[in-house]
């Protein structure tokens, strides 16, 4: 009687105890404010030529129609939400200055080249600004990727959108997995597409994303020594003046989101649940490694559990898995009680 106290105890009130902590937490942090949601998009691709058959593109996560993207502003001018920078959301935090009553960071890694084609046109109608994050040379895995499909961001480009008041910042050299480089290999990362790219858009670049999920520790200490004010990366949820600066979370934007869907995203409650499904979904990378987890992520998004894996389709498959623990806790219950 006593060991199946003791494992039920371990099995059965621990984890709950544990994992309920957790989760208030990422509650009270999204709740308390103040709180910036900066959203993160990638590459898009022309709805007509989408519609037509003229384009074949099956990526579901990395990548958002210009018929979406017009749809997320609209919805967020019509919610009141106005497009911030991290400069404006860095004084804000600190008093500096005030923010808007709905402020929100738009941000868009790689630098694609359809972030000129098909993303600034959106955002110059509706008024908005982003931060374009660019890998100054992708590798040849990442243009295999999205070869025949899209390119990347040229020098007049890039000067053109800074100009336009967007924020150019830096993605890498060449948008590898900084986990697994030696610290030289990193500090040239940082430093040389920083300064290339401020020899392109002829002002400072003081911001950074980590690419692939290859963030430690480690790699944010860098990025702070080769002296970037902010960091973005896999982390997920609202920034808030709790949050370092150096890994500031975000908030990812799939195809098939509608406007109405992203606005109700959005708010605390709701950021709330997805950053606890997006930390959920990420365990394979923090346990594997960023290269390993994108592997395992490629096997179970192409296999038949795909659907489930989704985040609007994930908190439903984790209900099921809660209400069979829970089950089973209950017959644990009747056999101590018996």
């Amino acid at each position: 009687m006593f060991a199946t106290l003791l494992i039920g105890l371990f099995a059965f009130v621990l984890p709950p105890v544990l994992i309920g902590g957790w989760v208030l937490w990422k509650v009270l942090d999204e709740v308390r404010g103040p709180r910036v949601p900066i959203l993160m998009y990638h590459r898009f691709l022309d709805a007509k030529k989408v519609d037509s058959g003229e384009i074949v593109d099956p990526e579901r996560v990395w990548v958002v129609l210009d018929r979406e993207l017009d749809d997320h502003c609209r919805a967020l001018a019509a919610a009141g939400y106005q497009t911030v920078n991290f400069d404006e959301l860095l004084d804000g935090f600190a008093g500096r200055s005030k923010l808007p009553e709905k402020p929100v960071v738009l941000t868009f890694d790689d630098g694609y080249s359809s972030c000129w084609d098909l993303a600034h046109p959106v955002l110059r109608r509706h008024g908005m600004k982003g931060v374009f994050y660019v890998a100054v040379e992708p590798d040849a895995h990442t243009r295999e990727l999205v070869a025949g499909l899209d390119g990347f961001l040229s020098d007049e480009q890039m000067r053109a959108m800074a100009a336009a008041g967007h924020t150019i910042a830096s993605h890498t050299m060449t948008h590898g997995l900084l986990s697994e480089m030696s610290d030289d290999e990193i500090r040239w990362e940082l430093s040389e597409s920083k300064r290339r790219l401020e020899a392109v858009i002829g002002g400072p670049v003081e911001h950074f994303c980590i690419p692939r999920a290859g963030g430690n520790r480690r790699v944010v200490r860098l990025i702070g020594e080769a002296g970037y004010k902010t960091s973005t990366g896999a982390d997920k949820g609202s920034a808030t003046p709790r949050r370092d600066p150096l890994r500031l979370p975000r908030i990812g934007v799939a195809r098939d989101t509608t406007g109405a869907r992203l606005v109700q995203r959005l708010q605390p409650l709701t950021a709330a649940k997805e950053r606890v499904l997006a930390d959920i979904r990420l365990i394979p990378t923090r346990i594997l490694g960023p290269r390993a987890g994108y592997q395992l992520r490629q096997i179970l998004y192409g296999g038949p559990i795909r659907r489930a894996l989704l985040q609007d389709r994930l908190g439903a498959v984790l209900a099921v898995v809660a209400l069979v623990y829970a089950g089973l806790g209950v017959a644990w219950l009747a056999a101590v009680a018996g």
